[in-house]
């Protein structure tokens, strides 16, 4: 087998795309996460979650990186000190979501949706983001620098010390949203 640069999944020797049988891996994945509270220092490259509801309470110290993530539910969750590189979101549900000092840069959000939710202190740098709703979240000090913002909507939230320095907006909303001190490229305010 040629050398292969990506890490390691959790629990093999290979990465995702070198696993005998990816899907049989995936589905014993599932199938421990389900039976754990709190899933820690995970690693996966490159892995497909699908039609799926995340059942642990937390996620801390893990790495996802270029993996996809569709009809997925991360409801009722807390995501600190997390990191999803290059990761796609498709038609995803973060409500009452707990994500700290976590980072979602390249990453890509379609559809999504986060309701009544702490967002504090993330990093969705160089994102690019369609057709998103944050409704009544407190996204404290986060950044979107860099990103891709179309048809997404800011209803009820915090966005205090946000920074969306070199991003492009399109069809942006920031309904009775708090932007005090963020940061937005001159002459550039919502």
């Amino acid at each position: 087998m040629e050398k292969c640069n990506e890490y390691a999944v959790t629990g093999s020797k290979f990465c995702f795309e070198h696993l005998e049988d990816p899907e049989s891996y995936l589905q014993e994945t599932i199938s421990a996460l389900s039976d754990c509270e709190q899933l820690m220092n995970f690693k996966m490259c490159r892995g497909i979650f699908s039609d799926f509801r995340v059942p642990c309470n937390s996620m801390t110290t893990s790495k996802f990186t270029e993996t996809i993530f569709s009809n997925v539910v991360f409801d009722e969750i807390s995501i600190q000190l997390c990191f999803f590189d290059f990761c796609v979101f498709n038609n995803c549900s973060f409500k009452n979501v707990d994500i700290r000092y976590s980072v979602f840069a390249g990453s890509t959000f379609s559809d999504c949706e986060f309701t009544d939710s702490e967002i504090l202190h993330v990093n969705y740098n160089g994102s690019e983001l369609k057709a998103v709703k944050f409704h009544s979240c407190d996204l404290y000090y986060s950044s979107f620098i860099s990103s891709i913002m179309r048809e997404v909507s800011f209803k009820d939230c915090n966005l205090k010390k946000v920074s969306y320095s070199n991003s492009n907006r399109r069809n942006v909303e920031f309904k009775y949203s708090n932007h005090e001190e963020a940061e937005f490229d001159k002459g550039d305010m919502p």
